[in-house]
């Protein structure tokens, strides 16, 4: 199991930010390029090498990325409508799907596959206001979780229309 500390909109015009595991190191950046047609951001380890890109597909109906990892997986997140008044994501990845589920105002989210927990967002777990913290129940997902948390936040704290 592992735990991560995002800042809070820690994404925003072509900057990179660090991930931190819980003994305060940097174990991932992610760069984010807002100038280009959709959105496109990077993961990368902390010696800088690239894990996952992440791309905005454009001219959707609802909010889709597609992740490309460097090992040869993808996923495919979307954003859902339904049901109202909750945030949803469906996941796309390989055969399986994941389902991330909460509120973006309070940033608490919990990811499930097949009814299991598999990940949570949760900024009770920090005492600064602005940190939220990743719990992934399985490390061979952290990569997974945290790409799907950088969707979320690109499509709730976007500056443009087609990821609203």
């Amino acid at each position: 199991m592992a735990k991560f500390q995002l800042k809070q909109r820690f994404l925003s015009l072509t900057e990179k930010f660090e991930i931190k595991n819980e003994q305060d190191e940097i174990v991932y950046f992610v760069d984010g390029k807002f100038f280009s047609i959709g959105k496109t951001f990077h993961l990368t380890d902390a010696l800088g090498n690239e894990l996952a890109k992440i791309k905005q597909k454009v001219l959707s109906l609802r909010p889709t990325f597609y992740i490309n990892f460097t090992n040869g997986q993808q996923a495919k997140v979307v954003k859902t409508f339904l049901p109202l008044f909750t945030s949803r994501f469906v996941i796309k990845f390989g055969q399986e799907e994941i389902t991330a589920t909460g509120n973006f105002l309070s940033h608490e989210y919990q990811f499930t596959q097949v009814g299991s927990l598999i990940a949570e967002v949760s900024k009770k777990w920090f005492s600064f206001s602005d940190t939220y913290g990743l719990n992934v129940e399985h490390d061979e997902l952290n990569e997974l979780a945290l790409c799907i948390l950088i969707v979320i936040d690109a499509v709730h704290h976007g500056s443009d229309n087609n990821a609203s």
